[in-house]
């Protein structure tokens, strides 16, 4: 099959990350909760992932979370910074781990909140500065769509957030791996990523960067094998943040996949916008085509459609007939969907991962071409 659901989760696993995780399952132990030997191998590993994310953001003072996913991560950022009462400003282009917790505290009453732009899809740091009220204390923007692969200007928000002494709180799930992010000179004080997709690691793992200013309310209470006598949450960090027993082997094969994609960082960020670049000329070439990614995104993400048809449709006909997988409908991010108008039909969208060779854009292509001309 040709894989182009990468931004789903990446199908390429380095060798590397399969052999750590598998040793970590083959040697169990649980960090953190016992001084014998193999349960103190398994604490260091995770402290050696821990600098391994720090290395990965540039940032030698950030404090690292580990969760099961970005979802997770970015809820535990949400939530733990909470200001009852206060604004939050954030974008129509935000993943639903993102939009759902807020239109919940928003219909809670707990917080007012801004989705911007207030016209197409391009957040600009000028509109996000004209709509801070003195009660705004976070910003919530993705580092890239994940349904038309346009990339924000971090930088210039980060400097308006600053400016304002308001967090910011970047998703970094389509972004990181080929897109450098340090996150310190940047001034992003929260930074959410999966360790499944672009970092080239296991299901089941991701983190929350975070600076060491910020005090954030748990997410989750239990054990954490720390201040055990007591009934109460500790409050020191990772062990506030990261109660029950840790995903070992994900965090195993998340290290080995950080170290291999920071060797590979500049290929991989080549291969996307060379592969992306192809795949956009190559869809503008076609009838029929509607294309929602523009030519200057060349992140990996493109989605299109075939008019007159659903994506689900082009879907399915892309998986039987020419055994080609891609990601069809609302990708989990509606408000973009009702802002491109494609709510009822969704997108055909198409992600490229390292896996992916200038060969499978061609059967692509090749493949939405017999399609449309039906």
């Amino acid at each position: 099959m040709i894989y182009l659901d990468n931004a789903a989760t990446s199908k390429f696993k380095p060798p590397a990350v399969i052999r750590a995780a598998l040793k970590q399952l083959k040697n169990s132990a649980n960090p953190g909760r016992g001084a014998h030997i193999d349960a103190v191998n398994a604490a260091m590993l995770v402290t050696e992932a821990r600098e391994s994310v720090r290395e990965l953001i540039n940032n030698p003072r950030s404090e690292i979370i580990f969760t099961k996913n970005c979802t997770e991560a970015l809820n535990l950022a949400i939530f733990g910074t909470i200001k009852e009462g206060g604004h939050v400003i954030t974008t129509v282009n935000e993943h639903n781990s993102v939009l759902r917790p807020l239109f919940e505290l928003e219909r809670q009453k707990r917080i007012r909140l801004t989705v911007l732009p207030e016209s197409g899809t391009t957040v600009t740091p000028e509109e996000i500065e004209r709509s801070i009220t003195r009660d705004t204390y976070l910003v919530c923007v993705n580092c890239v769509s994940n349904v038309t692969g346009e990339k924000a200007d971090m930088e210039a928000i980060a400097s308006v957030t600053s400016k304002h002494d308001i967090l910011l709180l970047a998703d970094g799930a389509q972004a990181l791996g080929h897109i450098n992010i340090e996150t310190e000179k940047t001034r992003i004080d929260l930074l959410a990523a999966p360790g499944h997709k672009g970092l080239h690691g296991p299901q089941g793992s991701g983190f929350l960067a975070f600076s060491p200013d910020i005090r954030l309310t748990p997410l989750l209470f239990g054990g954490t094998g720390t201040n055990s006598d007591s009934v109460y949450q500790p409050l020191i960090s990772p062990e506030a943040y990261e109660s029950g027993t840790m995903n070992t082997p994900a965090i195993a094969g998340l290290n080995e996949g950080i170290n291999w994609t920071l060797k590979n960082q500049t290929e991989i960020s080549k291969r996307l916008r060379r592969l992306t670049h192809e795949l956009i000329r190559g869809l503008g070439e076609i009838n029929r085509i509607t294309p929602y990614t523009y030519p200057a995104d060349l992140n990996g993400v493109v989605s299109f459609n075939i008019d007159g048809m659903t994506s689900s449709a082009v879907g399915d006909i892309l998986n039987e007939k020419f055994n080609i997988a891609v990601r069809t409908g609302l990708h989990c991010a509606p408000l973009i969907h009702k802002r491109l108008g494609t709510l009822k039909t969704g997108t055909v969208r198409a992600s490229i991962g390292y896996n992916n060779t200038e060969n499978d854009i061609i059967r692509l292509l090749s493949a939405v071409k017999d399609i449309s001309s039906k």
